[in-house]
């Protein structure tokens, strides 16, 4: 293993490399890329690697405990010496960094099932989300220091803290491969789908982006007028005081508590409700949070539809209605927050999710495509592949403001600088 390996800090002294343990990763691997680790059994990966339980708890205490080797695994397998990190900030950084997204491709490729697995599990399992962590920091580290040298060379504006851009175009590509490879967003059918868009918008974060194009300028009619936004959302059906008195609770509640820490016992409490009214009107706190979810959601769908309506030729206008649409109140965004944890395991809550993401993809594709033709902004990747990108850029972003993450922390910070990210990607340098 390289010096820098992202190999986990073992309790023993192995490395990986024994026959048990190299039997273990394959088999895990193989059983992951159609089955879920949240079903994935110990005695799977025994009958498949061919093991004893002694060869397996010799080395691993759990499944859980796999998946981390494994994922130091893949990371030395995708990048070695030849990391971002390997050199002093400049030429050759920023030349490893352009073919660090043809490697990470690769490794997407070759390894999905178990990134996304890492993904999937790294908010329940602190072991997980630690190593995962590990490997976030490099990337987000390197990229920082690159930004700050091109910003002190004169080739990038100054703007947001380097290190807040840099998770944000990390946490940005994370989202988008995931997204792509679990085939969640027909607009990214697959890893490959990304990577021109995600150039694109590191272009844009960055340096600012492409400057249009010159020729006729669009007016605020055309900007009304040329874009049509999906309908609105129907409006969610609670038909009762009581389950309005339950839902309020639960959203309170939200505000203190993670949907996994939150009991049914806590929302019946807290809202004075018998369990027999719960159950009457909900399945489970997951089917009661769905509809929660369910009601932001179309929130904020509108906040982004309502840009339609805005003069686009117009920079500040426009970028006011951009914050205006990030800025979700207090209640909404522990709503948000929650489900951004939760939807890749929760069925119900991700079709809501996906919904709404494609109901947003949607405004947004149509506002690209009406202003690249228009010659407001410059011409790009596929748009319906870029709008795809730019949103779960967005959406990864505000979701780790939302919930505290290291260097996204400053809310009021972050929504600057994903509303003049937003500007630059579709609108380049003015």
């Amino acid at each position: 293993m390289s010096q820098g390996s992202f190999a986990r800090r073992r309790p023993r002294d192995h490395d990986g490399s024994s026959a048990a343990e190299i039997a273990v990763f394959d088999a895990t691997e193989k059983l992951l890329a159609n089955t879920s680790l949240q079903d994935l059994t110990v005695a799977q990966i025994l009958e498949v690697g061919g093991l004893s339980r002694a060869n397996f708890y010799h080395y691993f205490a759990n499944k859980y405990d796999v998946l981390v080797a494994l994922l130091g695994r893949v990371f030395d397998e995708s990048y070695g010496l030849d990391a971002p990190w390997g050199t002093d900030p400049g030429r050759d950084r920023a030349r490893r960094m352009g073919s660090s997204l043809d490697q990470t491709l690769e490794m997407w490729s070759k390894h999905g099932a178990v990134i996304c697995a890492v993904i999937e599990h790294m908010h329940s399992r602190p072991a997980v989300a630690e190593a995962w962590q590990r490997m976030f920091e490099q990337f987000v580290s390197a990229l920082a220091e690159q930004i700050r040298f091109e910003r002190a060379e004169g080739r990038a504006p100054d703007g947001a803290p380097a290190v807040m851009l840099a998770a944000m175009l990390v946490g940005g590509a994370e989202r988008a491969f995931y997204v792509s490879t679990r085939g969640l967003d027909d607009r990214l059918p697959a890893a490959a789908s990304v990577t021109t868009s995600l150039t694109a918008i590191n272009e844009a974060a960055i340096y600012g982006g492409r400057a249009p194009a010159k020729g006729r300028r669009a007016t605020a009619k055309d900007a009304a007028t040329e874009v049509t936004a999906p309908p609105a959302a129907e409006p969610v059906a609670v038909e009762t005081e009581t389950a309005r008195n339950i839902l309020n609770s639960m959203r309170e509640l939200l505000m203190t508590e993670t949907l996994a820490e939150l009991s049914v016992a806590k929302i019946l409490k807290y809202s004075n409700t018998s369990r027999a009214s719960f159950y009457f009107y909900f399945r489970s706190k997951e089917d009661a949070f769905v509809v929660l979810f369910r009601e932001a959601a179309a929130h904020v769908v509108a906040g982004l539809a309502d840009i339609v309506e805005v003069d686009r030729a117009d920079p500040s206008a426009l970028m006011a209605q951009v914050d205006q649409w990030l800025n979700v109140d207090r209640h909404a965004g522990a709503v948000i927050k929650n489900a951004v944890h939760e939807w890749p395991r929760l069925p119900e809550l991700r079709v809501e999710y996906l919904a709404a993401m494609s109901a947003m993809e949607t405004v947004l594709e149509s506002i690209i495509l009406a202003d690249r033709k228009r010659g407001l902004a410059p011409a790009g990747p596929p748009v319906r592949e870029y709008a795809a990108t730019l949103l779960w850029t967005i959406e990864r972003t505000i979701a780790g403001s939302l919930a505290g993450e290291a260097h996204l922390g400053d809310r009021a910070v972050v929504t600057e600088m994903v509303t003049r990210f937003v500007f630059a990607a579709i609108y380049g340098r003015r």
